[in-house]
């Protein structure tokens, strides 16, 4: 399960413990169907705490996914809080894959690295 609100303007995501494809694929069908988002959207995705569930071909068609669901925003900037290895690998590989110039994604080891980059004022 993923919780998820907006807290000092970014759009904190939670994952529970154990997260797999399904779990991802359900976050991206909500956060697609949010209204009044703005036009450049801020996510912190904590995965600290997060074991995935994942195969390497699910990152290809989650990356593909999130570019499709999201296409009514103008830009979105994600920085991932990792810790696990395995995890960091995995949101590497998602960070690398956008074709969409309007998504950033970059892995952090702490949450002030992770929101000071979302605060960077430089547009994507």
């Amino acid at each position: 399960m993923i919780t998820y609100a907006y807290v000092d303007n970014y759009l904190h995501v939670t994952p529970s413990k154990e997260i797999n494809y399904l779990d991802l694929v359900d976050f991206l069908m909500d956060f697609s169907k949010m209204e009044a988002l703005p036009d450049e959207v801020k996510v912190l995705f904590d995965l600290r705490n997060a074991h995935l569930d994942l195969h390497l071909d699910d990152i290809n068609k989650l990356s593909s996914l999130a570019e499709e669901l999201t296409k009514n925003v103008q830009s979105i900037r994600t920085a991932f809080i990792v810790e696990d290895p395995k995890v960091t690998a995995y949101t590497m590989l998602y960070s690398w894959m956008p074709k969409d110039d309007r998504l950033l994604r970059e892995h952090f080891s702490t949450e002030q690295a992770a929101i000071e980059w979302l605060n960077k004022k430089e547009r994507i």
